[in-house]
């Protein structure tokens, strides 16, 4: 059968970095995603010095449309068979920044990048395909002028990106289970986890509130349990479609299952990614 191996976006740091050891510890070979190609080099060499295993290293802007579809392409020639995809890239911008593609840059890296990567490989991911999400999906609502809000707040667009991340699953779900049966997808909330992932903020409100609730967070390994759990258990072969937190099935927001939203959020997507 071979060795498995597995696709992580966001991979240098916190709960991407933590799924990447843990996947190494369970023998996989690894592909990674990050902005900075120093810290990929780094990390690919401790992890085939630590783990024996093989690694590759692409370093993209996941938030530019261009470049992700670059990259996916890049990685599709580059690895005919991917076992196991990890959409694990993600952040928060409580200040609003227009990416050179007119997105608005929380949109552009939470969920774009989710659904240009996976749509690109998706003729080669064999197994199972990992959408990490938030429990900050609850409240959240995808507005028609999701994309480049005309009132940004920022933390409000983050849950709006984390319920995209949501409706993506449970749409790809719906078209898997008539064209790839064999594929899984699945989504999860990694728990309130401290990382580094509020960093790129100038607010000194935001940096303050976001220090108290670290407080309280979980680590990044404990953080990255369940994608772990979701990558490499035979518990879930064949489960698909379903929000996990704390490695169990969960329900999420009631919201999160109209069909007809997440239809039309693919289609505004699809849009998106085919007029660059």
């Amino acid at each position: 059968m071979g060795t498995k191996n597995c696709l992580i976006t966001g991979a240098t740091s916190g709960i991407g970095l933590e799924t990447a050891i843990l996947l190494a510890e369970h023998g996989y070979d690894l592909i990674l995603v990050s902005r900075s190609e120093d810290k990929l080099n780094a990390l690919c060499k401790d992890l085939e010095r630590d783990f024996s295993i093989s690694t590759s290293s692409y370093a993209c802007d996941l938030s530019s449309i261009n470049e992700t579809i670059k990259v996916s392409n890049t990685i599709k020639t580059n690895h005919k068979k991917i076992d196991c995809l990890i959409n694990n890239a993600g952040a928060i911008f409580m200040d609003l920044e227009i990416t050179k593609e007119g997105l608005e840059r929380t949109f552009a890296l939470n969920h774009m990048s989710y659904f240009i990567v996976t749509n690109i490989l998706l003729e080669n991911i064999t197994s199972r395909i990992i959408n990490v999400a938030s429990e900050a999906h609850h409240g959240g609502r995808i507005s028609d002028d999701f994309r480049c809000p005309n009132k940004f707040n920022g933390w409000m667009q983050y849950k709006n990106s984390k319920l995209a991340n949501i409706y993506f699953t449970y749409h790809l779900n719906s078209i898997l289970c008539t064209t790839n049966t064999h594929l899984t997808v699945n989504c999860l909330h990694p728990g309130v986890v401290n990382t580094n992932i509020a960093n790129n903020n100038s607010s000194m409100i935001y940096k303050t509130i976001s220090s108290f609730i670290k407080l309280f967070a979980i680590s990044s390994r404990q953080g990255a349990l369940t994608s772990a759990y979701l990558a490499t258990s035979s518990d879930v072969d064949s489960i698909s479609g379903v929000y996990f937190v704390k490695s169990k099935p969960m329900k999420s927001s009631n919201i999160s299952y109209d069909k007809s939203i997440a239809e039309k959020l693919w289609t505004l997507s699809s849009e998106i990614w085919k007029s660059i």
